[in-house]
């Protein structure tokens, strides 16, 4: 199940113990600084409040128009929240004074694309790819922008085009994962099926896969039809991971062993791919192990506090462990084990 680990790096983790938490019925006040009203923002943020921090952004603004940061959570926030339209203006400001920022220029064409404006979008990525070219998420958002641009004239085609392009993309990034485990790793996996789709959704965001057991099978977001196999079979690495132990359970130490074959994989093969990302991931594993551990601990116990320390084969072992070393919450079956943000 893969996370976003590096998603929110720009907020503090929690505000809770240093400021005064306001009644969700009190209007906003602009008797308030500017940096209070942002922080109450990156906290409703944080705990998936669109509504409540888009409205403190505002304020904030109010306060301190030309500050970028607010300017850029704020823009963030409404596409969260599918307000891409009024995403656009917040992030232009922010591009006035951060032109070659290419992770934003491509967040502005993807709001665009949402928007139905593509011929914008196309801009902004065409833009952030002559900074980048090795930008993948400009990439695949281009072209799935150009595919839904010929959709417009001819449906038919595009939805032809769409089919091959995911049936080619999802079977050299399942050859890129089976070359990469060792011999026989997958051989009792024949079972499970791989496919792009929609993807459950956690805080504003589709998540990038997810393993479901019941179903065998990982689904990977559609939002990554167009990306390069290369980048598809990392996270395809992770899934196969989980399901290699073939049980419903999941734990802090599963998570961190799919991410630490993960990052061993983006480490070992791959150069010629910018993915924001997964570049985080293999920065910490290239700290040390230890260092992605923590934080994958960090994120997951963060989502879910119950969630327990081992499951079944993780850490792997010749004996399968009893049931009460799990907790209470990682003895049930799992639903599609949701992806933090």
């Amino acid at each position: 199940m893969i996370s976003n680990l590096n998603a929110y790096t720009n907020l503090k983790p929690s505000f809770k113990a240093k400021l005064t938490v306001l009644n969700n019925s009190t209007p906003v006040s602009n008797g308030y600084s500017s940096s209070y009203l942002k922080a109450k923002a990156d906290e409703y943020l944080q705990n998936g409040n669109f509504e409540r921090a888009i409205e403190y952004y505002k304020s904030a603004l109010n306060s301190d128009p030309y500050n970028t940061d607010i300017h850029l959570n704020l823009a963030k926030t409404y596409g969260f929240n599918s307000q891409y339209k009024e995403a656009i203006p917040h992030l232009q400001a922010y591009l006035n004074r951060n032109p070659e920022d290419i992770e934003n220029i491509t967040l502005l064409g993807e709001n665009y694309k949402k928007a139905g404006m593509y011929a914008r979008a196309i801009e902004c990525f065409n833009r952030a790819l002559g900074i980048e070219p090795n930008y993948d998420y400009a990439k695949r958002n281009l072209l799935d922008t150009q595919n839904l641009r010929l959709s417009c004239i001819n449906p038919q085609k595009a939805r032809q085009e769409r089919y091959d392009t995911a049936i080619k993309n999802l079977t050299e990034a399942v050859k890129i994962a089976k070359n990469f485990f060792p011999e026989g790793y997958m051989d009792d996996m024949k079972d499970m099926t791989v496919s792009f789709n929609k993807t459950s959704k956690m805080g504003g965001r589709s998540n990038i896969a997810q393993y479901e057991h019941t179903k065998r099978k990982i689904s990977v977001t559609d939002e990554y039809t167009y990306a390069d196999p290369k980048l598809t079979g990392a996270y395809l690495i992770h899934e196969f991971v989980h399901g290699k132990d073939n049980d419903p359970y999941t734990s802090v130490r599963e998570e961190q062993d799919a991410y630490r074959t993960q990052a061993q994989y983006w480490v070992q093969n791959v150069r010629d791919i910018y993915d924001p990302e997964m570049d985080y991931v293999a920065d910490l594993y290239t700290q040390s192990a230890q260092a992605l551990d923590d934080r994958v601990a960090e994120i997951y116990k963060l989502r879910d506090p119950s969630i327990a320390e081992v499951s079944y084969n993780h850490p792997p072992s010749t004996k399968k462990p009893k049931a009460f070393s799990l907790s209470k919450a990682a003895d049930q079956p799992l639903k599609a084990y949701d992806i933090i943000v």
